[in-house]
């Protein structure tokens, strides 16, 4: 779904000239600006990310979808610091990453856990800027039903009045709105590694809510 978004918004910003995008099946997006590289995330290699600058790392899965812990972790873990490595032996000096609010590699939630250890193996990988974004509940258009996430969504529409100060970073996030402030982040953002909650990612993004 982030993914989605961010393609869009990619597509309306002057500063990024080409978009390539490491997919399991072809975008109906069409755009002299895309590059459409069709990959085997179990087989990528280095070759796959020729020519990165910025990369943008949307990657996740459900353990609904995935069926097990390790399929799991595959996804959420594997994929994603495979991605970031290979994408910075390629040159790449930025990467902005989809995490989780309360992710901790020490966590005793195995989603947590894992998006934890995803987020210290980047971080050791010596990127000019690291932008981890950590949302609660994202809000948008998917292409796959998840009842859980609707579920989650209403319940967190409905006490969102409650969520300020620091419980404001659970507040459910509109995907739109995270995909502008990886865009931004991208473009403007400052070197070091960053962590981004709610109002970070409101703020960064140019909102104001």
């Amino acid at each position: 779904m982030i993914g989605n978004y961010l393609v869009n918004i990619l597509l309306e910003d002057a500063f990024y000239d080409v978009i390539v995008t490491l997919t399991r099946r072809p975008l109906e997006i069409e755009s002299p600006k895309i590059e459409q590289r069709l990959v085997d995330f179990d087989q990528l290699s280095a070759t796959d990310l020729a020519g990165a600058t910025h990369l943008f790392c949307c990657l996740g899965t459900t353990m609904k979808t995935a069926g097990s812990r390790e399929a799991f972790r595959r996804v959420d873990y594997e994929y994603c610091e495979r991605f970031a490595r290979l994408g910075h032996e390629a040159g790449a000096g930025r990467l902005m990453l989809v995490s989780s609010v309360g992710a901790n590699p020490k966590a005793s939630s195995f989603y947590l856990r894992t998006k934890g250890q995803t987020e210290d193996a980047v971080s050791s990988l010596g990127f000019e800027a690291l932008h981890i974004f950590r949302p609660s509940v994202l809000m948008g258009q998917r292409g796959e039903e998840r009842p859980g996430e609707r579920i989650a969504i209403r319940l967190s529409r409905a006490f969102e009045f409650l969520m300020r100060g620091s419980l404001s970073k659970y507040r459910p996030m509109p995907a739109g709105v995270l995909s502008a402030s990886m865009a931004a982040a991208g473009e403007r953002g400052e070197p070091g590694k960053h962590i981004h909650h709610y109002q970070d990612i409101v703020r960064l993004a140019g909102f104001s809510r």
